[in-house]
């Protein structure tokens, strides 16, 4: 597997995410092939739709002032997730432990990184329709068929720092599912599933990087995925967080 970061100028208002990905891979002067997984930053995506809110313009409610009081948190910051997350369990000292689109997320997934001073970047609407958008046109106007993954970094449970996880896929199957194979002793898997797209979502980090490296594009070529033309959401990516692991252990504890 070969993994080619793909180095794309600063963009500060809306642009054609397709248009700009396939002039930088051409700048780069790399190219795509058939059955390469394209990875794209979720940040990106959501800068292509004008997803960047001045936080001047942010008006907080009254309970956004009491949650930011409680956590030592901005309250405009607060009053975002509010409005940006699916559900918000608690907190600690500067952020918010939500549910966004199926993803234990730190406040939502809202980012002050990456752009400029007084401004934050939320998710992208839709990512699934984003991901699908791109691979048709890399199809109809590249004559390639690929996969998308557009990626985040995401705290594991524990562990010290980001990993990259998937926010949306399209053009392959996201999950292998080993359920009923047999490991090198004979034991059956009785609930072991393969997550594909966090793990291409992480090996793309490890290029992309998290600061100012400037490559929220990355071409993973020479991997073995299973492709596919059904349409996913991210319910085949998540499970409901009443079903996750961690959080109904934490939430039973004694």
């Amino acid at each position: 597997m070969k993994v080619i970061g793909i180095k794309v100028k600063p963009r500060h208002e809306r642009f054609d995410l397709f248009k700009v990905m396939v002039d930088s891979i051409k700048e780069c002067d790399e190219h795509v092939e058939d059955d390469d997984i394209i990875v794209v930053s979720s940040k990106f995506a959501a800068m292509s739709q004008g997803r960047v809110i001045d936080m001047s313009s942010v008006v907080p409610a009254r309970d956004a002032y009491a949650i930011a009081s409680r956590h030592n948190m901005d309250a405009k910051m607060v009053e975002l997730v509010l409005r940006e997350a699916d559900h918000v369990f608690s907190g600690v000292p500067g952020f918010l432990l939500t549910v966004k689109d199926g993803m234990l997320a730190p406040n939502a997934g809202i980012d002050r990184s990456n752009v400029m001073h007084g401004l934050s970047i939320l998710y992208p609407v839709e990512a699934f329709r984003i991901a699908d958008m791109l691979r048709d046109k890399f199809l109809m106007y590249e004559g390639k068929r690929v996969g998308i993954v557009i990626t985040d970094s995401r705290l594991m449970p524990t562990r010290i720092g980001t990993s990259g996880v998937a926010v949306a896929v399209s053009g392959f199957e996201p999950v292998k599912d080993r359920r009923g194979s047999k490991d090198l002793f004979g034991n059956v898997m009785r609930v072991t599933l393969h997550a594909v797209a966090d793990c291409i979502a992480s090996a793309a980090n490890l290029v992309m990087g998290e600061t100012d490296e400037s490559m929220p594009v990355a071409i993973v070529r020479g991997l073995s995925v299973k492709m596919s033309q059904i349409e996913y959401d991210w319910d085949d990516l998540a499970i409901g967080y009443e079903q996750c692991i961690y959080v109904r252990g934490l939430s039973t504890s004694k």
